[in-house]
């Protein structure tokens, strides 16, 4: 059974850890920072925000990490239930063990990427289910 207590206060501790990491990812690729400001300025000349771009960007980081968040609970959702096989990011006992396998094997693949682009490459496989499109 799932303590909802627990689990909704690491989901908020991984979400403060997200924003961090997605400002700092922001700050440090001028690539991101200027599509956030073309963005932002799309939504300002349409009427979207009267916001300053600091506190449009602000929620962009929160809305942007609570996506990553919720897609890897839909994702574990979807492995817990054996709706998906094999699971990519955890699970009880042998499941755990095979998606560490399913882990290893990626990076075996592909040693030069991320766990970010393993998570992208966890949610493109969803986005091919019925459940997952859009």
């Amino acid at each position: 059974m799932i303590n909802r207590e627990l689990l909704l206060s690491d989901l908020q501790r991984l979400l403060r850890q997200l924003e961090t990491d997605l400002r700092q990812r922001c700050d440090e690729v001028p690539e991101i920072d200027q599509s956030l400001r073309a963005d932002y300025d799309a939504a300002r000349e349409a009427g979207r925000t009267g916001d300053s771009f600091e506190e449009w960007r602000a929620d962009m980081i929160t809305q942007t990490a609570a996506a990553w968040v919720l897609t890897c609970v839909f994702a574990r959702f979807l492995e817990d239930n054996r709706l998906v096989d094999p699971p990519k990011l955890s699970g009880p006992g042998e499941r755990l063990r095979r998606a560490r396998d399913e882990h290893e094997l990626y990076f075996h693949a592909s040693p030069k990427h991320t766990d970010r682009e393993y998570l992208l490459a966890v949610f493109d496989g969803l986005a091919g289910l019925p459940s997952g499109q859009g």
